[in-house]
C-alpha cells in the first residue's frame, strides 16, 4: 500500500465509530491462559465498552480489574475501505445496582445460550483509530 492511504482518526471520530458496530475484539494477558483475544458483542454505555458473560467463562477473570485492549472494525471487501478503532482501558464489573438494573434493561444482549449475568465494563483510558481509504483523491 503506498502511502497516503492511511488516515488518523480523531478520539471524537473513534467514539462514534464505536457506538456503530455490535461485535468487537477484546484482548488481555490472563494469569491462568496467557493472552487472550476474543470476540464479544457489546454496547457502548455512559463512555464505556459493555458486555455480558458467563461466570464460569475465562472472560469472567476481567470483572477482576485488567489491563486489556480492544478493537472493533468495518471493512467494505470490494472496496478496500475500512476504519479500525482501538482503546486500552481497565476492565470492571458494577457494583451499583442502578447501573446494573439499566443494564439487565438497556445494555447487550448475549448471544450465547445459557446465563449470562456478568457485565464487565471497559473504561476507556485512550482510544485512537485509523481509516484507509483507497480512491483516488
Amino acid at each position: 500500500m503506498h502511502e497516503g492511504m492511511f488516515a488518523a482518526l480523531d478520539p471524537d471520530d473513534c467514539r462514534a465509530l464505536l457506538r456503530t458496530q455490535e461485535v468487537g475484539r477484546v484482548a488481555w494477558t490472563s494469569p491462568v491462559a496467557g493472552l487472550l483475544i476474543l470476540p464479544v458483542n457489546y454496547v457502548v454505555r455512559n463512555g464505556m465498552v459493555v458486555f455480558r458473560t458467563s461466570r464460569a467463562s475465562v472472560l469472567a477473570e476481567l470483572a477482576e480489574g485488567h489491563e486489556v485492549s480492544f478493537q472493533v472494525d468495518d471493512i467494505d471487501v470490494s472496496t478496500g475501505n475500512g476504519w479500525s478503532v482501538m482503546l486500552q482501558g481497565v476492565s470492571s464489573t458494577p457494583a451499583d445496582e442502578a447501573q446494573l438494573t439499566a443494564l439487565r434493561a438497556d445494555g447487550p444482549m448475549p448471544w450465547a445460550k445459557g446465563d449470562r449475568d456478568l457485565f464487565i465494563t471497559v473504561q476507556v483510558r485512550e482510544i485512537s483509530g485509523r481509516v484507509v481509504d483507497r480512491e483516488e483523491k
